[in-house]
């Protein structure tokens, strides 16, 4: 089964792979071909609108591939989070622990098991908060490996490669006029 990070990795290469062969000196003859027939207008609208489309694909895959890894750095940051409520509920039972400890003069009106209770009591539902939130950040990373943050920098590269080789095979309009002019 393919995971979209498979999918935009694979689709990289299916681009890498066109660009590729319109690289190849067959290719480059595509303009040749079209000025013998006298298509070189029509070659050079076709052109320039691929390379018109292939640049929209592109400029639309960068804000997705930023949102992409802004997402990403927003998981990460979220990790930090179960473990810190982790650490306050263990420094709330290190806490009651301390105030039952403390050697109070007979008569002082703080009542230690009281205060102890209600500083081990706070970290029932910090370790809920942590299980809960840990959870969900597993949950979240899960979505975010789905978005495939790695590979969205190579399909965009390739998708302007492409466009470059698309470009290239442009047919100069004056040499077709000149091999019209020639007899």
């Amino acid at each position: 089964m393919s995971t979209p990070a498979d999918i935009v990795r694979d689709l990289a290469g299916l681009i890498d792979a066109l660009t590729a062969l319109l690289q190849t000196a067959t290719a480059k003859e595509i303009p040749n071909i079209a000025r013998d027939l006298g298509a070189t207008k029509q070659l050079n609208e076709v052109v320039d609108r691929a390379k018109g489309l292939l640049d929209q694909l592109r400029d639309s895959a960068v804000p997705l591939r930023r949102t992409v890894i802004d997402a990403d750095a927003l998981v990460a940051l979220l990790g930090l989070v179960p473990p810190l409520t982790e650490g306050m509920a263990g420094m709330s039972e290190r806490i009651a622990v301390w105030v039952q400890s403390l050697a109070l003069p007979q008569g002082d009106p703080l009542n230690i098991d009281d205060a102890a209770q209600a500083a081990s009591v706070v970290a029932v539902p910090l370790r809920q908060v942590s299980d809960v939130l840990d959870q969900s950040v597993e949950i979240a990373e899960g979505v975010v490996e789905l978005t495939a943050p790695e590979q969205w920098t190579g399909l965009i590269e390739s998708l302007g490669a492409l466009g470059q080789a698309v470009l290239e095979l442009k047919a100069d309009p004056s040499a077709a006029q000149a091999a019209a002019v020639t007899p």
